[in-house]
């Protein structure tokens, strides 16, 4: 037998393997043949034994491969579990902890744009009812009128620049809004 009656019958028990495999023993077994030259020929082979017996070999290896690297998956399945279970009594409540940080954070943002649409609000509507105050006591007191008119436009005038912040505030609460949705989605898509 020579070196390429070796290697063509060695290929027909590994074209089993899969594509890497396969490729990485032949050019092991081609290499090692380069290697020893076309003098020590024969002595590759008998060290080597049949190709039958160098397939088996090369099977028995990448089995034992296979079976450690399962093993070492199992094994670090198990550790995480374990690591689950007994961070369960500490994670559960710093999660719930988190969670209800999120939720103030959100009420207190919601409370917020409340307290500012009711000043704007009270601000328009006591304005103008000062300002109508105002006109009906002009005859009886000028200067009490003129107070209460000019007293009128002051919260008239602040009733409306807060009415100029909302679309900042309602802007910037859709981006907090829209931020936390992609955070969260993306941590479900994570997890999953």
């Amino acid at each position: 037998m020579n070196r390429e009656t070796y290697l063509m019958e060695l290929q027909r028990y590994l074209k089993k393997l899969p594509h890497e495999d396969y490729v990485d023993a032949m050019d092991y077994f081609t290499e090692y043949f380069d290697e020893a030259g076309i003098e020590n020929e024969q002595a590759v082979i008998v060290e080597l034994g049949t190709p039958k017996q160098a397939a088996r070999d090369i099977l028995g290896q990448l089995l034992e491969k296979q079976r450690d690297t399962s093993t070492i998956g199992m094994q670090r399945t198990f550790w995480l579990a374990t690591l689950a279970l007994l961070a369960a009594p500490i994670g559960i409540p710093l999660a719930l902890t988190a969670f209800l940080l999120l939720v103030t954070v959100g009420l207190l943002f919601f409370t917020l744009i409340l307290v500012i649409c009711s000043l704007m609000v009270a601000g328009v509507l006591a304005g103008g009812k000062l300002v109508l105050r105002g006109i009906i006591a002009l005859p009886f007191s000028i200067p009490g009128g003129l107070s209460l008119i000019g007293l009128g436009l002051l919260l008239l005038g602040l009733g409306f620049l807060l009415t100029s912040f909302m679309p900042v505030i309602f802007r910037f609460v859709k981006k907090v809004v829209l931020k936390l949705t992609s955070l969260l989605t993306r941590r479900k898509k994570e997890a999953i």
